[in-house]
């Protein structure tokens, strides 16, 4: 199919690098990763969908479909346009495939995360039917000259002692039973990007790249885990992917235990901030965030759409 120009094609292993990239413009954290799993030639399961519009090499816009193994009974559903091509049509021609291929999947929700700084993006998503389901926040710690290491330690060594926890990394080589177990006890009773709906914890794990960092405090009373951050290193950030406490052990300070360990490791790997998202509506962890001294900084929409 053309348009203005630009032919509409099945993505080829060539592509896969340039729709990756415009992909990701549109999330608030860095989902490349996943996408260049789920894009990749072997992937299980395969895209129902990756179309790409362009000529000459050049990838001007990308649609995405593909069932996501997290949120069983899904399908994500991703589009993208190159700023120099907006306006001239590749968004509706590449919208109209996506729309095509959604009405062969009956049965199924679909769903997309945009970040909240593109109004453009949310109104497209909106114009085709999606509904926002949640609205997570942004939240950003600069380290200055005055966040010494010394400091930092001495914080989190203060928050560990009123929670009663002793912090420590986990390798999920050595210790995924325990990440697992302790990430699904932490989830309970939290908001869920697209609502309340099944939730695959091992396969969420096997989503975060390698140099995935788990920080587990684990009760000095007890030899039980009662909360956790997961950081992921992202280019001269932190990205504080997951940070929950075990309902169990909930308003103690675990978070703030936890979240301050967050500050420490990001710090010693010589980042430059520490980054997060957290729903709108967990007043809890905003307070947390806003008393270690983070700031505003982008968030996301969830959106949804129950494919009949």
């Amino acid at each position: 199919m053309r348009n203005m120009n630009h032919q509409i094609r099945a993505m080829e292993t060539a592509d896969i690098p340039q729709a990756v990239e415009l992909l990701a413009a549109s999330s608030a954290h860095d989902i490349r990763p996943v996408l260049r799993a789920r894009l990749a030639a072997d992937a299980t399961p395969a895209p129902q969908l990756a179309i790409v519009s362009g000529h000459a090499g050049v990838v001007s816009g990308v649609a995405y479909i593909a069932e996501d193994p997290v949120f069983p009974g899904t399908v994500t559903t991703l589009v993208a346009v190159s700023p120099d091509a907006r306006g001239k049509g590749v968004g509706s021609a590449l919208a109209a495939q996506v729309e095509d291929e959604l009405g062969r999947l009956t049965g199924s929700t679909a769903t997309c995360m945009i970040r909240d700084d593109l109004p453009h993006g949310k109104a497209f998503a909106e114009r085709y039917g999606f509904t926002v389901a949640h609205h997570s926040l942004g939240f950003r710690y600069v380290f200055t000259d005055t966040d010494t290491e010394q400091l930092l330690a001495s914080r989190a060594a203060e928050a560990a002692v009123r929670a009663g926890v002793q912090v420590r990394t986990a390798d999920m080589a050595l210790d995924e039973e325990l990440i697992t177990e302790c990430f699904t006890r932490c989830r309970i009773g939290l908001p869920l990007p697209f609502g309340n709906r099944p939730v695959d914890v091992r396969e969420r794990l096997r989503e975060f790249p390698r140099n995935t960092v788990y920080l587990l405090a684990r009760s000095i009373e007890e030899d039980r885990c009662m909360g956790m951050s997961i950081l992921i290193p992202e280019d001269r950030s932190w990205y504080v992917r997951f940070t929950g406490t075990d309902p169990d052990f909930r308003g103690r300070g675990v978070a703030v235990a936890v979240k301050r360990a967050s500050l420490l490791h990001a710090h010693q790997a010589r980042t430059e901030s520490v980054i997060t998202n957290n729903d709108d509506s967990n007043v809890a962890i905003i307070r947390t965030n806003q008393s270690l001294g983070m700031v505003s900084h982008v968030g996301y929409w969830s959106f949804t759409r129950i494919l009949v």
